[in-house]
């Protein structure tokens, strides 16, 4: 999904690396992750910049108290909205419906899309969004831009310098920190026995990941080794097959099988 961007698949490794240390500390697993993060690079973001949502999305989750198959589902739909390029009410029903789409997430997409200049391009006002939220998303301020932006502020990957550098006032930007940190709060601190045991699974699979890839190898590594072993396995096999096709055809031609069906005939 990426290749056109020029990834390379050290990257691809080292995004899913970032996003497998990120789940060993958080209430989600690396399972959601995976899968995530292949919707939102097939709508054609970047990988670097699909894990840092991926994080934003699931802080912003936690905080909501959205669970972890509510995340699921409302990340597949907003891949779509990503994908268009534009989240629109129905997109954003699906957050909601989860229990995502608070008045704080409401409140920081809104200052993003007025510091990005995205309110004044669709002739939207921030008065009338806050009126109405909702209905409001008809008018498509809402792009991808303002949401991948205000996802990567969740995650924590952009700093005070760069979150200026969009516009933002100095009050805003302290705002946003505070969100940030307690939605990373949200997602790390652990609360219930389910969720000990998931992060302790999580961890323990990253231990064993590890391990199976110094005995296997790596991406490369591991498919030459296991395409040689099927190319010898397949010929064994393959022989083993033809001898015994050889020696059932040898038993037909010489009338086994019609001996063997008179018998049970006569029988």
């Amino acid at each position: 999904n990426t290749a056109r961007h020029g990834t390379k698949l050290n990257d691809v490794t080292k995004a899913l690396d970032e996003l497998n240390t990120y789940a060993d500390k958080t209430i989600y697993n690396f399972g959601d992750m995976t899968r995530n993060i292949g919707l939102f690079t097939n709508a054609g973001i970047k990988v670097e910049e699909a894990t840092s949502m991926i994080k934003g999305f699931s802080n912003e989750a936690a905080a909501s108290g959205t669970t972890s198959q509510g995340a699921a589902g409302a990340a597949y739909q907003l891949s779509q909205a990503l994908s268009a390029g534009t989240i629109r009410l129905m997109d954003w029903r699906s957050l909601t419906n989860v229990g995502m789409g608070n008045k704080n997430m409401q409140n920081g997409l809104i200052e993003i899309a007025d510091a990005m200049g995205t309110l004044n391009a669709t002739s939207t006002s921030a008065e009338s969004i806050q009126k109405d939220f909702n209905s409001s998303l008809e008018s498509n301020w809402l792009s991808a831009d303002v949401m991948s932006t205000y996802l990567q502020i969740m995650a924590g990957d952009l700093d005070a310098t760069a979150m200026s550098s969009l516009g933002l006032t100095e009050a805003q930007i302290k705002g946003f920190q505070a969100q940030a940190k307690t939605a990373e709060e949200a997602a790390t601190k652990v609360r219930t026995l389910t969720q000990l045991l998931s992060t302790a699974g999580e961890a323990l699979g990253s231990g064993w990941s590890e391990t199976w890839e110094l005995l296997l190898g790596n991406f490369d590594e591991a498919t030459v080794m296991f395409t040689n072993a099927n190319n010898v396995i397949s010929k064994i096999i393959d022989n083993s097959s033809k001898s015994r096709s050889a020696l059932i055809n040898d038993f037909v031609e010489l009338g086994g099988r019609k001996s063997a069906i008179d018998a049970i005939s006569n029988a």
